[in-house]
């Protein structure tokens, strides 16, 4: 039986858009990548065996002293569950990401974060190995990072993006960011219409990605750049004032399904391929995960803007993000400020980052906001010293102690 709209956007709104009651509406987890480097020469060091110890060796003797729970992905490296809910993988360029465990504060993911990090740096530079906070590699080039995830998922992406131009795989293997995932709360509307509206400042505010593969690049997120240039039918700001749900079922519909296509047979939007009657709920459900809109919906909202940054400066994002949506005051006029959520804005953000002379008043609007919206949320969610380096890091960032 063939899948049907009225069936998807029930999935859509129950699934994705329906409010939350959680134990711990303030929750926050993270999505931390880091790109491996050899120390010496630059060039990637990967996760796959070779001529050097490869990251996924190192990961794995740590992991195994440490008494984490190593699972395998058949013939791609392995990925480790921690005792207290972390995951350590690797993405397709070998890009290493640790995501985090929800926690019930932000200055308990910040903590937990920082400590997985330096311990996963400290035994790769023992190996002659960095891992490099940039949102793109800015020392190779694509032929120099071979793919090495090569199970269903990223065999279908490769072909896919292959066939449009060079911006998708280069996301794949040579991107690095920071996502933050959010609990959804009693009024997910609201909340996700700010996130849509933040996802530009967030862009501009942690580029740091203007070269690539050695060279200058006109972005000031490169990063950002690639994602919206890899396939405008599944990324960008997803956002209708009256109609949001809707609006994102049309989105999904809309994109291109990977599983419809291959080197000889035209790719379909899902909106066709799923008049097909071996199109299932399972086909739906891994073409939402190949969407990769700013925010996407999940059972959190994973705000997806942000080049990755240095664990030191972690309070800086998360600070931002928590000070504005979970403290309601700083969200209501937050909204107020950054209007309807914008595409040029985005475009803009990513190109000329906090040098455009509207992003950067709306970005330090916001950064006073956040701030005091995370001195509302307490102590026992902030300590004062995150709060401190949040505040010491965009003082750095916006060239003004004046916030």
């Amino acid at each position: 039986m063939s899948l049907t709209e009225a069936q998807l956007l029930d999935d859509v709104r129950q699934r994705l858009f329906a409010p939350v009651r959680s134990p711990h509406p303030r929750a926050i987890g993270l999505e931390l990548e880091l790109i491996p480097l050899h120390q010496s020469t630059h060039t990637r060091s990967l996760a796959t065996r070779g001529e050097r110890v490869s990251t996924a060796e190192v990961v794995s003797r740590l992991g195994e002293r440490l008494a984490w729970n190593e699972e395998s992905n058949g013939d791609d490296p392995p990925s480790w569950k921690l005792e207290d809910g972390a995951h350590i993988s690797f993405e397709p360029g070998g890009q290493i990401e640790i995501s985090t465990a929800p926690q019930p504060t932000a200055s308990e993911v910040i903590d937990s974060t920082q400590k997985l990090v330096a311990t996963i740096r400290d035994a790769m530079s023992k190996e002659g190995i960095e891992l490099l906070a940039r949102g793109v590699d800015p020392y190779n080039g694509i032929k120099d990072v071979p793919l090495q995830l090569n199970r269903d998922r990223y065999a279908h992406m490769t072909r896919y993006f292959d066939s449009l131009g060079p911006s998708g795989v280069q996301m794949m293997r040579q991107t690095a960011a920071l996502q933050i995932n959010l609990e959804r709360g009693d009024d997910p509307k609201s909340r996700w219409r700010l996130l849509n509206s933040l996802a530009p400042i967030i862009v501009a505010l942690f580029a740091n990605s203007r070269r690539y593969a050695g060279k200058p690049t006109e972005w000031a997120s490169y990063r950002a750049h690639l994602w919206r240039t890899l396939d405008p039918s599944r990324t960008g700001i997803i956002y209708d004032e009256g109609r949001h749900v809707e609006r994102y079922l049309t989105f999904a519909l809309n994109a291109t399904a990977m599983r419809s296509g291959d080197d000889s047979v035209a790719y379909r939007p899902f909106r066709e391929w799923m008049s097909d009657a071996a199109v299932d709920r399972e086909d739906w459900l891994f073409h939402l995960s190949t969407l990769f809109p700013e925010v996407r919906p999940k059972e959190f909202f994973e705000l997806r803007s942000a080049d990755t940054i240095e664990p030191d400066a972690l309070a800086a994002p998360v600070v931002f993000v928590t000070g504005l949506v979970y403290d309601e005051e700083s969200a209501h006029r937050a909204m107020e400020l950054t209007g309807a959520p914008s595409e040029k804005l985005l475009e803009r953000a990513g190109r000329l980052g906090l040098v455009d002379t509207e992003i950067r008043r709306i970005a330090s609007r916001l950064v006073v906001l956040a701030l005091d919206g995370a001195r509302r949320l307490g102590n026992d969610y902030l300590r004062r010293s995150h709060l401190e380096a949040a505040y010491q890091h965009f003082a750095r960032a916006l060239s003004t102690t004046e916030i």
